[in-house]
């Protein structure tokens, strides 16, 4: 599907694999709406998409808060008058080991992790279903994929179980329309999610994926003819 000036909303689109995606759709002509909590990161963001040639602008917004969601979407439509695309991948990294010493993060995963992109895609879905198209593309994980040893981040396997659910029913009630959902689960890779989370080994484990591999995906995923949807898409590293 062709990408030139179709509006791409992009939680937690200020660093890391949202950042990527951001500059890679920009540079196939998309119109890319920054949302994320970090104003300097957007800001930075916004600059470098600019400095390509490509058209973006910034919304500070933390998906966990309703009102704040409200105010983007409203914001995003008032500068580019629609919404095409919808990219859930704002989220936070959690494990057990780190909630000894912080169980409040067992919230904020739920919080940022399911509830930020079901507050942002309801806020969104009339739209969509108005106009009978759009693409709501979801962010979860590996971790909510059957198979995957989840044993020791629980509270974040929940927080990405709870997306993949919520992900499938809206699946079942969108299917007699034109609007796409898709679910994506990507491995771990190497992005600012276990930096900010303070990990010692955030870019030092084995089993992590390259970013720009998991943008390339993405990207793909995006590009595909128009009678094509990837509709659920699993990764492992290899």
């Amino acid at each position: 599907m062709g990408l030139t000036n179709k509006v791409v909303l992009i939680t937690g689109s200020g660093s890391g694999l949202g950042k990527l995606v951001a500059f890679k759709l920009s540079k196939l002509g998309a119109k890319i709406a920054l949302v994320s909590r970090t104003e300097s990161e957007l800001r930075e963001t916004k600059e470098e998409i600019q400095k390509s040639g490509g058209n973006a602008e910034y919304f500070i917004c933390d998906v966990s808060k309703g009102k704040e969601v409200v105010k983007t979407v409203r914001d995003v439509l008032r500068k580019f008058e629609r919404i095409d695309i919808l990219v859930n991948n704002a989220g936070i990294w959690t494990m057990d080991e780190m909630e000894k010493e912080n169980p409040e993060l067992r919230m904020k995963a739920l919080e940022i992790n399911t509830l930020g992109p079901i507050q942002m895609t309801e806020e969104i879905l009339p739209l969509f279903k108005k106009n009978n198209l759009g693409w709501i593309f979801n962010v979860t994980s590996s971790a909510a994929d059957v198979g995957s040893d989840i044993s020791f981040y629980k509270a974040y396997s929940a927080s990405k179980w709870g997306l993949a659910g919520y992900t499938k029913a809206l699946k079942d009630d969108l299917k007699n329309t034109k609007i796409r959902v898709t679910h994506f689960m990507p491995c771990g890779f190497d992005s600012m999610l276990y930096e900010k989370a303070k990990r010692k080994d955030a870019h030092s484990q084995p089993w992590m994926a390259k970013t720009e591999d998991i943008a390339d995906i993405v990207v793909f995923m995006l590009t595909r003819p128009e009678s094509v949807l990837m509709e659920q898409v699993s990764l492992r590293k290899y």
